[in-house]
């Protein structure tokens, strides 16, 4: 809903509630205080219940009680980076404790329960294997590339993972960087992109300009669903099966010069 419809409509709603109606409102969880912010004289008297992502905690639940339940021990290690990965989604969790199942061999219930070791290299090729359920190929691309170019190329810089490329690669690959979030104030990207590039790295005005691009990008190659947004110098990544494959799938690496 655009800022003007909202606060055309917080108006309304103040008005509807001081005649006694009680109206309940759907947000994301990154905009649930637009109502207010539609219109300040609703503060207090708002009251918002939150349906947020899953806590780390709850997600590691889903790979602790369940590999448990088959009988199978896994290290503690395993379950922390799973959580970590799964980004608070309980469908992603589950599909990265399928795919661990299948490249751990484990398809029955034993008695008594057996130790199963795991190495880096089975956690990355379980996480490569489920981000293959979440295909945003088109859109990496998409966004890998840039809209297209007017007159001079885009500068180049080199990353530390040898490859190089311009703007558009150095904030994939600073989005990408550990800690995982989902959300990221401006400060936190334009920090993460001088610690991706080896050397020169991006103006700080080429990084905003592109932060802003970067969702008309993704709305024009994928109008039905909604995967970024920047807005108040924050960038959010509302779906988190989008930065799950940014990080776990080897696609990107395939787009380097």
């Amino acid at each position: 809903m655009p800022k003007d419809v909202q606060t055309a409509v917080g108006k309304q709603i103040k008005e509807a509630a001081e005649r006694g109606i009680n109206i309940c409102t759907a947000s994301v969880p990154h905009r649930r205080d637009d109502v207010v912010r539609g219109n300040a004289e609703l503060r207090g008297r708002v009251q918002g219940i939150d349906f947020a992502f899953w806590s780390e905690a709850e997600t590691r639940r889903i790979a602790e009680q369940g590999f448990a339940a088959l009988g199978r021990n896994l290290p503690s290690f395993v379950f922390d980076r799973m959580a970590k990965e799964a980004f608070g989604s309980p469908q992603l969790m589950q599909q990265i404790c399928l795919q661990a199942c299948m490249r751990l061999g484990i398809d029955e219930q034993v008695e008594p329960p057996v130790d199963v070791p795991v190495t880096e290299g089975d956690l990355v090729k379980i996480f490569e294997q489920a981000s293959t359920t979440t295909d945003f190929s088109s859109l990496l691309e998409g966004l890998h590339e840039g809209p297209k170019q007017r007159g001079s190329t885009r500068n180049q810089f080199q990353f530390k993972d040898g490859t190089t490329g311009d703007v558009y690669r150095c904030i994939l690959l600073a989005l990408r960087q550990s800690p995982p979030r989902l959300s990221f104030p401006y400060a936190e990207i334009y920090e993460r992109t001088r610690n991706v590039c080896t050397a020169e790295a991006p103006a700080g005005s080429s990084v905003a300009s592109t932060l802003e691009q970067m969702p008309e990008i993704a709305t024009d190659l994928e109008p039905n669903a909604q995967i970024i947004e920047w807005s108040d110098d924050v960038l959010d990544i509302v779906d988190p099966y989008f930065l799950y494959y940014l990080r776990c799938s080897p696609r990107i690496a395939s787009l380097a010069k």
